[in-house]
């Protein structure tokens, strides 16, 4: 994958992860209790640049972004973005 693709991606996921990290908290789903998922959530979000080199990445990158999505229900507030 090319270098602009890559960046492209990494970058689209990390905004989606993060919108449904901040929401999680928002919503008190995520919170002091569990800071450690927060935190290896974010830890992961830190890494997408290098994961994006991985052969299965968008396989793996659209599992969890739709179990974020299963949390957060973020997509059933904005048809704009369906995951």
């Amino acid at each position: 994958m090319d270098v602009v693709r890559r960046t492209a991606l990494s970058n689209f996921y990390r905004e989606e992860f993060l919108r449904h990290i901040e929401h999680l908290q928002a919503s008190g789903i995520l919170d002091e209790s569990n800071r450690d998922v927060a935190d290896s959530c974010r830890a992961f979000c830190a890494r997408l640049d290098e994961l994006c080199c991985l052969e299965h990445f968008p396989e793996l990158a659209a599992t969890v972004l739709q179990s974020f999505d299963a949390l957060s229900r973020l997509s059933d507030r904005d048809p704009r973005l369906p995951h």
